[in-house]
């Protein structure tokens, strides 16, 4: 959901966007190997200490650190339950788990390297996004708020159709880039919803692709800075100028 990663983010640039609140819309961040996407997601997860939501974070493989300066307060830490599906199928079992059978569902989905279950048929990526949204409209009793839906994906896309299917199941977008002419390790992000103005915000990056103090950013699981030169020309056909 675009208002987690707005938490993550703190205000954006003035003059960057409308101020008014952004809708609840399942979120697609993109960005290239080491452009900070993992740590985004983390931020999100505890993003508002010990009164934000509880958060379910899924990826891949193990992450080798919190970014740093996101868990100053451990009670945040107490809502985030961390889960490593290595497989789809496994992936699949964990979100109808905790998303229609847990007794306590999470309020914040964040779901980190998309693209490692995406493999197969070129049916997957729909099946999988619409599995996505599916188990975050299941009914529950007694009513509750559907989980805030945040999926990371690195570029380029593991095939040719894979972004555009994907945008069609995911209305919100959030872009992460290395930052060209600024300092080296700088990203800038920008966060898109229907009907809203762009937002956007600029990250300092540490040597490794952490966070430096402040900052939020970070490699995800398995990403180098030299593994992928930048984004994928599918991203519906826009690329973002900066100043």
């Amino acid at each position: 959901m675009a208002a987690a990663l707005e938490r993550a983010l703190g205000p954006a640039a003035p003059g960057e966007g409308s101020e008014a609140a952004l809708p609840p819309l399942p979120v697609l961040v993109l960005g290239p190997a080491g452009s900070g996407r993992t740590s985004l997601l983390l931020r999100a997860a505890l993003a508002g200490g010990a009164d934000g939501p509880r958060a379910l974070f899924l990826a891949p493989s193990a992450i080798p650190r919190l970014p740093g300066g996101a868990a100053t307060d451990p009670r945040a830490l107490q809502r985030l339950e961390l889960r490593y599906p290595c497989s789809r199928s496994s992936l699949c079992r964990e979100l109808v788990w905790h998303l229609s059978l847990s007794p306590h569902p999470p309020a914040l989905l964040l779901l980190d390297g998309l693209e490692r279950y995406l493999g197969g048929s070129p049916a997957a990526p729909a099946r999988l996004a619409a599995l996505l949204l599916q188990l975050c409209r299941v009914p529950r009793c007694p009513p509750r708020v559907p989980p805030q839906l945040v999926a990371a994906l690195r570029l380029p896309p593991p095939g040719p159709h894979v972004l555009g299917t994907l945008l069609r199941f995911f209305p919100a977008r959030c872009h992460l880039r290395p930052a060209r002419g600024d300092s080296p390790g700088h990203a800038r992000v920008t966060l898109r919803c229907p009907g809203t103005a762009g937002r956007r915000w600029r990250l300092r990056l540490g040597d490794s692709g952490g966070d430096s103090p402040g900052d939020s950013a970070g490699d995800s699981p398995g990403d180098s800075p030299g593994d992928s030169p930048g984004d994928s020309g599918g991203d519906s056909g826009s690329e973002e100028e900066w100043e």
